[in-house]
């Protein structure tokens, strides 16, 4: 059995004004308990599993703020806990401004071959008002450094829909991004998420956000952009020069086994009488360590997911991605046809024109580019007919 691993490091130099991730500032003491911690938790799940590793994806947070000394003892014991062959995707995520020659050593020494930079925008003015503590300047600095460690699979995460970002602005994050000569764009729409310090500077007026016509158009021709550049899209947020896609994140997508490990990290795991199940750890710092040190996985959730469950995720998780879902695909992890389930809600999408074309060679169910515009409202048919399956 083949697995993806991921690991989250829930530290930052200070939280961004939009962030609702698990994650917050702290001192190398606290950094130094959770990462022994988080070797614990490596040890008692390589108990349950013999799965050979995939890919590896180091989150966060932002794990480049990690010491060092301590990063180096959380490879090690997961290289000592688990069966991860040399060569195989490992991601890990970085912010310019914190990432080090001897941590990127200690990084490629460990065998991460690949690098996600946190750059977001262009405009030092637009960084400022996220709160982000890098100027645009370091993202090329940080890129740099990494060539120099061998690490030349590296990506960078970019927003649209940022308060008083223009979509002339966008569109030049977007050049200057492939100028860099990433092989890997993530660019996400802004979403204001409750409780953040975002939400309450536009409740009071101190921010604004660019209007629904300019995020539309952001969205447009930056997909059209990153297309000219040789950028592909192969998901709603992700594009890649061809061959460098994230092979972590398309395990998620097409529905891999992945475990998580560290605090709120998720897992899904194989599981009897059902499916598979969905597990999460906890979310509370005091609870995760209090778990690990009585030798107790730190475990919050379990959701188990039957067939009707699972059908509808890969629908779900499938029309995210260019390639959408395969009607053979289907029928081999279900058992059941794509169309016989969900046939009704196919059609509407036909009718409504959000479908690629069919492939007689290949029959696939995938979203167009107005359908991937409009995805959330794509999925409702099929939640619909999910919830009939429930009675």
């Amino acid at each position: 059995m083949q697995m993806s691993l991921y690991v989250h490091f829930p530290f930052c130099r200070s939280k961004c004004v939009y962030c609702d991730f698990c994650s917050f500032a702290a001192d190398d003491s606290v950094i130094e308990g959770y990462c022994a911690s988080l070797t614990k938790e490596m040890e008692l799940a390589a108990q349950y599993t013999d799965a050979e590793i995939q890919t590896v994806y180091f989150g966060g947070g932002t794990p480049s703020v990690v010491p060092t000394e301590f990063m180096r003892r959380v490879t090690r014991k997961l290289r000592g806990c688990f069966h991860i062959p040399r060569g195989i995707e490992f991601t890990s995520e970085a912010n310019p401004g914190t990432v080090t020659d001897a941590w990127l050593a200690a990084m490629a020494e460990a065998g991460m071959n690949r690098l996600s930079v946190g750059m977001q925008a262009k405009q030092d003015r637009i960084l400022k008002l996220l709160g982000r503590i890098h100027r645009f300047s370091q993202v090329k600095d940080t890129l740099d450094m990494a060539r120099k460690h061998g690490i030349g699979n590296l990506s960078v995460d970019l927003m649209y829909g940022l308060p008083t970002q223009t979509v002339e602005e966008y569109l030049d994050s977007i050049r200057a991004a492939a100028e860099l000569g990433v092989k890997h764009i993530s660019s996400y729409a802004l979403k204001v998420e409750d409780g953040t310090k975002l939400q309450t500077m536009l409740e009071n007026g101190e921010l604004t956000l660019p209007d629904e016509d300019d995020i539309a158009d952001m969205m447009e021709r930056g997909a059209a952009l990153l297309a000219s550049l040789g950028y592909r899209r192969y998901e709603i947020s992700n594009f890649a020069v061809p061959g460098f896609e994230s092979r972590h994140n398309l395990a998620y997508w097409r529905q891999r086994y992945y475990l998580g490990l560290g605090l709120n990290a998720a897992s899904m795991l194989p599981a009897e009488n059902v499916v598979y199940l969905r597990r999460s750890n906890t979310a509370s710092l005091a609870e995760y360590l209090s778990a690990l040190s009585q030798n107790r996985l730190p475990v919050g959730d379990i959701i188990l997911i039957d067939t009707e469950e699972a059908m509808f995720e890969t629908v779900m998780l499938g029309l995210r991605t260019t390639d959408g879902v395969g009607y053979t695909e289907f029928e081999a992890m279900h058992g059941r046809k794509l169309n016989e389930v969900y046939g009704e809600a196919i059609a509407i999408l036909q009718s409504e024109g959000w479908l690629r074309p069919p492939d007689p060679a290949e029959p696939r169910l995938a979203l167009n580019e107005r359908g991937l515009a409009l995805q959330n409202t794509a999925l409702m048919p099929f939640m619909k007919e999910n919830e009939g399956e429930h009675g």
